[in-house]
């Protein structure tokens, strides 16, 4: 029953990955919709490392392995992106994200469920986000927030 030292540094990583992902998803105020099809993908390949790691003969070392593989595939279930207190967090890995000073223009897509977001800096636009918080909250959120001088655009799906 000897542990090797890959599997003391993988379960050391596990855990401040761990750590580091809650913070970071305590610091978002209003989070991003993921779409349902990444939950049940990261649980089903969850499932199917667990029930390999369970079913096959292996030694007390790989079980280890095998259950930090699968916390290492569910933390995707962690992260997140949203919008802080300070920054638009682009995703968990993103430390700096973007500040909201330094927005130019918001392009608000209202759509039958959600809203799609898409920021411009610097005349580039960003990744879009999509939220499912009512239009006035949102639009609350950015006026503390946002430069005065910041364009807000609202448009409005009618297709569906």
């Amino acid at each position: 029953m000897v542990i090797n030292y890959f599997t003391l540094l993988l379960s050391a990583f596990v855990v401040i990955m761990y750590v580091y992902l809650i913070l970071v998803r305590k610091t978002i105020l209003i989070k991003s919709v993921k779409r349902k099809l990444i939950y049940m993908l990261v649980i089903g390949f969850s499932l199917l490392i667990l029930l390999l790691t369970l079913v096959t003969e292996q030694t007390f070392d790989q079980r280890i392995r095998g259950f930090l593989s699968v916390l290492l595939v569910l933390s995707f279930l962690l992260d997140t992106k949203g919008l802080s207190d300070d920054r638009l967090n682009l995703g968990p890995f993103d430390k700096n994200g973007i500040l909201y000073q330094d927005v130019d223009k918001i392009a608000l897509l209202i759509k039958k469920k959600e809203i799609c977001l898409n920021y411009f800096k610097n005349g580039r636009r960003g990744p879009m986000m999509k939220f499912s918080i009512p239009l006035e909250d949102l639009l609350a959120f950015f006026s503390e927030r946002l430069n005065e001088d910041t364009e807000i655009s609202i448009l409005v799906d009618e297709g569906e």
